[in-house]
């Protein structure tokens, strides 16, 4: 009896064997064990900032052997921060119907690409009495990101509050791309007329390529006293401007009247 159950025992356990072993070579069989391929028509895309996001998979598409073209899975899965301005890595990624997962890159160059570049809601000149806030007088703007007026950070500044005099302030900003700028500025503190001329700029900060000299008087928007209006009042322009040397140049405008008041602004100048 014991011998019968010994050789069914035997028997059972040579049939699962038999039948796990053929389950297996079936399973294997069935399962795939492929991967995607996704394909690039070139190693670089070129592109407009203004482009859509969509426009990064230009050129991509993807097959897998068990599920045929599966472009329309194909995914941006990152994009890197410069390597240099302009420039960064982009990633692909596309996974098929067994959940196995390919990635590519490929380098995306912005053909329009411009740093970034800050500009001053007002000319950095206080009075003692006044509220000297840097921080909110200094903007930036990117050409990717728009405004990014958030992003300025003063560095530096020896400024004292309350205290008349010229002080240097450091500011840097950086875009969502990683490309950081900087800029030192002079601020100067001085003491307040009641009748001195106010100067409206039409920007307190320009930028200018190497070699240029802009007529630096245009850039006076309107002089008032007291809200007055001045048409007529006497002009003084003075700057160690150097348009053959990159830098950051202060052109200082004097304007006073015929009671001897005196007014003060100041255009800052970048010469890139």
């Amino acid at each position: 009896m014991i011998k019968w159950l010994q050789k069914i025992t035997l028997l059972l356990f040579s049939v699962t064997l038999v039948a796990f072993i053929a389950f297996s070579v079936i399973d294997r069989i069935k399962t795939d064990t492929t991967v995607p391929v996704i394909t690039v028509e070139s190693d670089t895309i070129e592109m407009s900032v203004r482009d859509s996001k969509e426009m990064l998979l230009r050129g991509v598409t993807a097959f897998d052997e068990k599920d045929g073209d599966i472009t329309d899975k194909v995914l941006v899965e990152s994009v890197s921060k410069f390597i240099t301005p302009g420039e960064c890595t982009v990633t692909y990624a596309v996974s098929d119907s067994d959940r196995h997962v390919s990635k590519v890159t490929r380098t995306l160059r912005y053909t329009d690409y411009t740093t970034p570049e800050f500009y001053m809601k007002r000319a950095l000149v206080y009075s003692v009495d006044e509220d000297v806030d840097i921080r909110s007088a200094i903007g930036a703007r990117d050409c990717i990101d728009g405004d990014i007026s958030d992003k300025v950070t003063i560095t530096a500044t020896d400024f004292v509050e309350n205290t008349a005099g010229v002080f240097t302030v450091s500011v840097s900003a950086a875009n969502s791309m990683g490309d950081m700028i900087y800029l030192d500025v002079t601020v100067h503190v001085e003491g307040n007329e009641t009748m001195a001329p106010q100067i409206q700029l039409e920007k307190s900060l320009i930028y200018v390529k190497k070699g240029e000299t802009p007529v630096f008087e245009d850039y006076i928007k309107e002089v008032t006293v007291n809200g007055v209006l001045m048409k007529n009042y006497n002009l003084l322009v003075s700057t160690n401007y150097d348009c053959d040397k990159e830098g950051t140049y202060n052109v200082h405008f004097y304007i006073s009247t015929n009671e001897g008041y005196e007014g003060h602004s100041i255009l800052t100048v970048v010469v890139e």
